[in-house]
């Protein structure tokens, strides 16, 4: 039996875990969307749900419980920013899992996290990352076309007899 099991080990210690708890929360509130397994998905929606609902209560202690979960100020200054526009209207249920399927290596199962309102992505971001693709592409083109023209074509040799 097991009795007094709570939560998912993951395959870490105390402080491993952690650690990764924060990391992943850090990631969720910087992208909107992670890319994880299920596992790790499930430990850690309830931790950003309960970091949100903090920060949206807004008093001392809770803010600094905040603050010391995420540790990074840009990130956390973020978070108050969403707070405030996103999920004012919302009293829960801020995040959201979405299934992909099995993971190839381990058959592990594989989702993505995100905030339920998603942010649309920014035009300007979005036409900034396609024009980085376009001149790397370029580029690759450049170079084998460069490479082509550096090697020099040989010429096949005479085959040899075989009797005499």
């Amino acid at each position: 039996m097991k009795h007094g099991y709570f939560g998912r080990k993951l395959g870490r210690n105390k402080d491993e875990r952690k650690m990764l708890f924060r990391n992943l929360s850090r990631a969720l509130i910087e992208h909107g969307r992670i890319h994880t397994t299920l596992a790790k998905a499930k430990s850690i929606q309830p931790t950003v749900e309960k970091l949100i609902t903090q920060v949206k209560r807004g008093s001392s202690g809770a803010l600094v419980k905040a603050q010391k979960i995420i540790s990074d100020t840009a990130t956390y200054t973020l978070l108050s920013d969403m707070v405030k526009t996103r999920f004012a209207s919302r009293t829960s249920g801020y995040t959201r899992i979405i299934k992909l399927g099995s993971r190839i290596g381990d058959a592990s199962e594989m989702v993505y996290l995100e905030f339920v309102d998603a942010a649309p992505v920014k035009p300007a971001v979005a036409k900034a990352a396609k024009a980085a693709k376009e001149v790397k592409k370029d580029s690759k083109v450049q170079e084998a076309e460069v490479v082509t023209e550096e090697k020099p074509k040989r010429k096949a040799k005479p085959a040899k007899s075989l009797g005499k």
